[in-house]
């Protein structure tokens, strides 16, 4: 079975992980789309130009070479799997809904357009599938669309390459309090160094895209401690060492899906703590598998954190539940049944 999978352009986001994630387990043959010489070559543009070309220009799934098209979040590819329906069988995945209270400003031009084609295209697919059971109670509660539940998940394989000393051989930090994630207001950074700055005596590390001391400071008007060390975006693999090498890793997001480095983080053995809320709840559900704190509670964050560290067997309990719900080796099986229920249908 043929299944055209898309848009993928950034590799390093949590979508498109999503979605090589299915692709690496599945039983079937999963086309990207855009294949990886073309986005290397959109890509090359710096100023965006190409893939907005690709986007108005270029129908790649107008041929009958798919069995199913499966989209992701994109508005634009989603519209393009109504119109072209008819050669093949539609499945689209919900990862995340854009709330303008998660955010500085009001919702752009782009993040109101994907909630728009997320209500009234999307909802149109021939299987709908949420990532998480409160986007499932979401879209029903709000929206009357009806979505099958099929988690998120990680790749168990990358994180067993995992490699602690490779990471302190390089920074030589020793124990330190790990937050992944990025610049945007929807990842609260600006939480994660009110903590660092409440926890003097910890050593925090920052890691993610668009993150440094100068934009820190202009976008949210704060000032990074001498104990938080701030880096921008690396490899995947890097990420994975960090993880590998910390102490505790922290989450301060204001909403997620399900999560994938809170994911990885739990099957490598780390207590977490995160927000008790969204996806973030739904993943440690209880404090037999991690931290939850009261969401934007500086002093509940404060409070589970300093309790993290002196944790002791709650990180092998978190990987055994991570291993058992949400590794893609055991949910590609049931992405595998929904594609073949679908043709069959």
């Amino acid at each position: 079975m043929k299944i055209g999978m898309g848009p993928i352009f950034n590799e390093s986001r949590g979508v498109m992980r999503h979605i090589l994630g299915i692709k690496k387990y599945s039983s079937h043959d999963i086309i990207e789309i855009p294949p990886k010489y073309v986005r290397r070559v959109l890509t090359l543009d710096k100023t965006g130009a190409g893939i907005v070309m690709y986007e108005k220009l270029i129908n790649p799934i107008k041929s009958k070479r798919y069995d199913i098209v499966h989209s992701h979040v994109d508005p634009w590819f989603t519209k393009l799997c109504l119109s072209s329906r008819k050669n093949f069988k539609w499945v689209h995945t919900y990862h995340m809904f854009y709330f303008a209270e998660d955010w500085l400003n009001s919702l752009d031009k782009y993040q109101q357009a994907t909630n728009q084609a997320l209500i009234e295209v999307a909802s149109k697919a021939d299987v709908r599938i949420s990532v998480s059971k409160w986007l499932h109670d979401y879209l029903l509660s709000n929206y009357a669309i009806e979505t099958e539940v099929i988690y998120n998940g990680f790749d168990s394989e990358a994180c067993d390459k995992a490699n602690r000393d490779r990471f302190e051989n390089k920074y030589a930090w020793g124990d330190f309090i790990l937050f992944v994630g990025t610049i945007e207001a929807l990842k609260n950074p600006r939480l994660f160094v009110q903590l660092s700055a409440r926890m003097p005596d910890m050593r925090f590390v920052m890691i993610g895209q668009g993150l440094n001391a100068a934009h820190l400071g202009k976008i949210y008007g704060v000032s990074i401690p001498p104990n938080l060390t701030v880096m921008n975006e690396v490899k995947h693999e890097m990420v994975l060492d960090a993880m590998s090498a910390c102490k505790v890793f922290v989450m301060t997001a204001k909403r997620e899906g399900i999560p994938t480095t809170l994911l990885e983080s739990m099957y490598l053995g780390k207590p977490v703590v995160v927000p008790a809320h969204s996806g973030c709840k739904e993943v440690v559900a209880s404090d037999e598998y991690g931290f939850l704190y009261e969401p934007d509670s500086l002093d509940d964050l404060v409070k589970q954190t300093q309790q993290a560290l002196v944790s002791t067997n709650i990180g092998q309990k978190a990987r055994e539940r991570v291993s058992k719900l949400y590794d893609w080796k055991i949910l590609a099986k049931s992405i595998d049944a929904m594609y073949e229920r679908t043709v069959n249908h």
